[in-house]
């Protein structure tokens, strides 16, 4: 009976919640913590990073940036640190979630270099309502990755304190933690897995991954991350680091239940990895999403590609497509997106273009549209599209295909087809 009323509980508890925009966060900015000793080359390519929350929506792609986020980009430098703080955040459609930090670093001890990440969180509220209470204790997670006289090694792990509930009128029950990767589900309304953790080591890279905790809104497929850590190295740097990605689009569209902005995560999102691909094209794609009064998208697909060759030479690029785009409720279709960002390298010489980004077709009411030498078509009150946006980065560069900006008040920007590349002399 006791169980069962406490099944009852929950139930009662998490129907009560709504998917909302996550509320005022006060955060500190990533700052690099006091080094032990001046950054030393290696010969791998070191990344780190770890956030204390992240929320991706699945049936609307609907998501939040990463609080508490520290990265370490790809790089051959050992002895750097990174470390960033959260005062408070609020879980949209959850609770609360304490004091939280991130460090990550690179590190070289004699011949042993390693790439580290860290997050620890003071605790979470996952429920509040007048029904009662489901919080955790301390959260924490770390990767760790590292290369000795013996080859890669990783390790990681996550903690979780305890689980409490706590009903209106009586004393908080605390619940057993469950074994580590095994679900806690009340069905058709909310999972919650702890200590998710991957480890992947391959001839000539190492990656570990360490995940605190996942909770899954099974009525929208959304999936909130809690405190994340990941590391990464590799020892086929062979003259350049590259990063970059391609994603079909992102952006901020109003949430019609509060009139607030809330982001599109990168859908779909391909990453290029630090050494490139080895002269392999490679890509993920989605069939298509709908974000309801605002945008339909057909299919969509990320392209990444990176080689090395000779002495300081290589060259990359990524490119993202969307077939098909439906504003305005029809109003607005366009066809054939593309953006493609190139960056090639050679000795002395850095030639980066966007040649291969354009946009078949424009059509407005059944009338088709030629975009002017400025690249923008505006329609007054309504939306402005600009086609091309560039931004030069270092050793690279980004563009958008098409960025739609809603002239509705609302302040929403849809980029549609975005490539960035980057490829920079490595230092050893």
């Amino acid at each position: 009976m006791r169980r069962l009323a406490l099944r009852g509980a929950l139930v009662a508890m998490v129907s009560s919640v709504i998917l909302l925009p996550g509320g005022a966060a006060h955060a500190a900015p990533v700052v690099p913590t006091k080094a032990a000793a001046a950054p030393r080359p290696t010969n791998f390519g070191l990344h780190a990073m770890g956030y204390g929350t992240a929320i991706k929506g699945g049936d609307i792609p609907l998501a939040s940036g990463a609080t508490g986020f520290a990265h370490i980009t790809c790089t051959t430098l050992a002895g750097l640190n990174r470390s960033n703080g959260v005062a408070q955040v609020a879980l949209p459609g959850l609770g609360n979630i304490d004091a939280l930090t991130t460090k990550v670093a690179t590190i070289k001890k004699g011949k042993v270099v390693s790439a580290v990440s860290e997050h620890k969180l003071a605790g979470i509220t996952l429920l509040e309502t007048a029904l009662g209470s489901l919080s955790l204790g301390a959260v924490s997670s770390s990767a760790k990755v590292w290369h000795d006289a013996d080859g890669f090694h990783s390790e990681v792990d996550t903690q979780v304190a305890g689980i409490v509930l706590t009903l209106p009128g009586q004393d908080p029950l605390v619940i057993a933690v469950p074994t580590l990767g095994t679900p806690i589900e009340i069905p058709g309304l909310l999972r919650i897995t702890l200590g998710e953790t991957k480890e992947v080591k391959k001839e000539h890279s190492i990656f570990a991954r360490a995940q605190a905790l996942l909770i899954e809104i099974l009525p929208t497929n959304t999936r909130v991350k809690i405190a994340l850590s990941r590391a990464r190295m590799t020892d086929e740097v062979v003259n350049s680091i590259m990063s970059g990605y391609a994603a079909g689009l992102k952006g901020k569209v109003l949430n019609t239940g509060d009139n607030s902005l809330i982001t599109i995560g990168r859908t779909p999102s391909k990453d290029l990895p630090c050494e490139g691909t080895d002269g392999v094209v490679k890509q993920t794609r989605t069939v298509g999403l709908n974000i309801p009064a605002v945008l339909d998208v057909g299919a969509a697909t990320a392209q990444v590609y990176g080689v090395q060759w000779g002495r300081r030479r290589a060259k990359a690029w990524t490119q993202a497509s969307i077939a098909h785009v439906s504003l305005a409720a029809g109003a607005i279709e366009i066809d054939g997106i593309q953006a493609r960002a190139n960056v090639k390298r050679t000795p002395g010489k850095l030639v980066r273009n966007t040649r291969g980004t354009k946009t078949l077709t424009i059509t407005v009411n059944g009338e088709p549209q030629s975009l002017p030498p400025l690249g923008t078509i505006e329609i007054p009150g309504v939306v402005k599209i600009q086609e091309g946006v560039t931004t030069m980065v270092r050793g690279g560069i980004e563009v958008i295909a098409l960025q739609i900006t809603l002239l509705d008040g609302t302040g929403a920007v849809i980029d549609l087809g975005v490539a960035r590349a980057q490829v920079k002399k490595a230092i050893r």
